[in-house]
């Protein structure tokens, strides 16, 4: 080691092993990507030691960086949790812009709650449609908070429940052969919207029932819920989709709502946040925001 490495080249270290590239990291650290590439080249320098090595279009973090990383994220992130608690947080000075990703059949009732706040700080997103890219928008503070049914499986997230939904199958009130109910057989039988976002590589009805999927006929793959559910308003489709989502739009849509002609757990939809913000004022007041205003969703 030539020299000791500075508090701020270990927190740029820090930022690229948790974010996975040097672009991200920058955005995180709300810098560019030349200062990340200056830091992280002075600390191999102090060092001695190689870093990172390229791999394919990215990034990959050598031994020697994995360990430095396990050492140091610990004690980094305690700190940053100190001076986090040090500061003081007032919603009414507006002057923190919050954002956060939710599925969408919450869009609405959190649009209309987050309306009331003065001032409007809180901006939503929709979901990212992978797993991947959900932890990345938390490791890369894209998000603030995000609400989802499975949390990501990485320690460097918390998560909690916020409350359940049941699966309801949906179709148009002039559906020709469904009315008032619907049996298995209809239900395999019938031409099928599905969703095409995944969690775990699974599509999200995958995840509640143990039924087999794959006897649907699927005749359309849509990228919104509200669009799947307008769509078998207008046509003979059917679609399975949050109880919650639907009732919001039965009368509008002229919908039925039946129940599923088998076995399907709740939903549970989590709140979920990054572990080092946990007790950074801001975040425990937007946390405190989402779980009131998802009480009324019971």
């Amino acid at each position: 080691m030539t020299q000791k490495p500075t508090l701020n080249q270990l927190g740029v270290f820090s930022a690229v092993m948790s974010s996975g590239s040097f672009s991200r990291a920058a955005e995180q650290l709300n810098t560019n990507q030349s200062t990340i590439s200056t830091s992280i080249a002075k600390l191999k320098q102090d060092l001695g030691q190689e870093l990172f090595i390229r791999q394919g279009r990215g990034i990959a973090p050598t031994r020697f960086a994995q360990s430095l990383y396990e050492q140091i994220k610990l004690p980094l992130a305690q700190l940053d949790d100190t001076l986090h608690n040090m500061s003081e947080f007032d919603p009414n000075q507006g002057q923190h812009k919050f954002v956060i990703t939710a599925p969408e059949h919450m869009h609405w009732l959190l649009l209309n709650k987050f309306s009331e706040l003065k001032p409007h700080n809180i901006e939503i997103f929709d979901q990212p449609d992978t797993d991947e890219a959900l932890l990345d928008g938390l490791n890369s503070q894209r998000f603030d908070a995000m609400i989802d049914i499975m949390p990501p499986s990485s320690s460097a997230v918390e998560s909690c429940r916020l409350f359940d939904s049941d699966f309801v199958i949906v179709c148009s009130q002039d559906h020709p052969r469904v009315q008032q109910s619907i049996s298995h057989q209809q239900f395999n039988s019938e031409s099928h919207a599905v969703l095409e976002r995944t969690r775990q590589h699974l599509r999200s009805l995958h995840h509640f029932t143990n039924i087999d999927l794959s006897q649907r006929k699927v005749a359309y793959h849509g990228r919104s819920l509200f669009s799947n559910m307008l769509l078998c308003s207008q046509t003979e489709l059917i679609t399975a989709i949050p109880e919650f989502l639907a009732r919001q739009f039965q009368s509008q849509l002229n919908l039925q709502l039946l129940p599923p002609p088998f076995s399907c757990k709740p939903i549970t939809n989590y709140l979920i946040w990054l572990k080092k913000h946990h007790h950074d004022p801001a975040q425990k007041w937007l946390r405190s925001q989402l779980i009131e205003a998802t009480q009324s969703f019971t």
